[in-house]
């Protein structure tokens, strides 16, 4: 089966952007949300206002469904394991493990390690976790008993200004940690700092290989950091509802509106 890879697809579709209907219209859903995660099936989580979080297939159809009223709201989505879904409750320091039906299979407590001010968590490749702690500017990682695998270099003695995060995920034995100010910090499997990328208001993004994909304004950016390649495709503009986010995989763009979701089939 042919692989298209995603830096292909994007600049297939951005050199027929000048066309007329550069893409269509797979499924529109009405609802209002304020985070999109996709993961690399081509499933959607859309975590509505209320708290609810929803899984969809790549057709735009419902599958699934969790939402919890105990642990305050959700801060982090994690679907890098579509197996595995992680929920982080950053107020009560509260890990939620979902399984691909979206039931719950497991609670973990950070208080546990006095991990109370890490606002960013991430699920390893071996299925264990990042947890960046703040205050003493350490990236670590834990295995599911909560104990303290590996824990990175102490950042004070190496940036001047400590970064604040609002995103992390891991991707091919690499740790990315987007900061809006700072831009994107890249450590190894180790949780060694190795450098940082300028790439100035990024809040969240997917890697795919050795490119980053973000939103920036009514685009969404794919960057490759080796070939030092940026591709943009525009991102639907509609009239009576703003672009909260989005997000690409297996051809189709992912636009969360704030009154609804709509996935576009890109024409190849």
């Amino acid at each position: 089966m042919k692989k298209w890879t995603l830096i292909g697809l994007l600049m297939c579709a951005f050199a027929i952007a000048k066309a007329q209907d550069p893409m269509s219209v797979l499924k529109s859903i009405p609802i209002e949300a304020n985070n999109l995660q996709v993961d690399d099936l081509g499933n959607a989580y859309v975590l509505r206002k209320d708290n609810a979080l929803i899984k969809f297939n790549e057709f735009g159809d419902s599958m699934a469904n969790y939402i919890s009223i105990a642990n305050g709201d959700i801060a982090v989505v994690d679907v890098t394991n579509p197996l595995r879904v992680m929920l982080y409750y950053a107020e009560f320091s509260k890990l939620v493990l979902l399984d691909r039906m979206l039931a719950p299979k497991n609670e973990l407590n950070l208080r546990k390690l006095n991990q109370l001010n890490s606002n960013v968590i991430a699920t390893s490749a071996e299925g264990n976790l990042w947890v960046y702690d703040q205050f003493n500017a350490t990236l670590s990682k834990l295995d599911m008993e909560l104990n303290v695998m590996i824990q990175g270099n102490d950042l004070r003695q190496q940036l001047s200004e400590l970064p604040k995060p609002s995103y992390l995920i891991e991707r091919d034995r690499r740790v990315y940690m987007a900061d809006t100010s700072l831009g994107l910090l890249i450590f190894d499997q180790y949780g060694t700092y190795l450098n940082t990328l300028s790439l100035i208001g990024l809040h969240k993004m997917q890697i795919v290989g050795s490119q980053i994909i973000y939103q920036k304004a009514n685009q969404l950016i794919a960057y490759d950091f080796k070939k030092f390649v940026e591709t943009q495709i525009p991102i639907p503009v509609l009239a009576q509802s703003a672009i909260v986010q989005a997000a690409y995989c297996r051809n189709i763009l992912y636009v969360l509106y704030t009154d609804r979701l709509v996935l576009y089939r890109l024409r190849k």
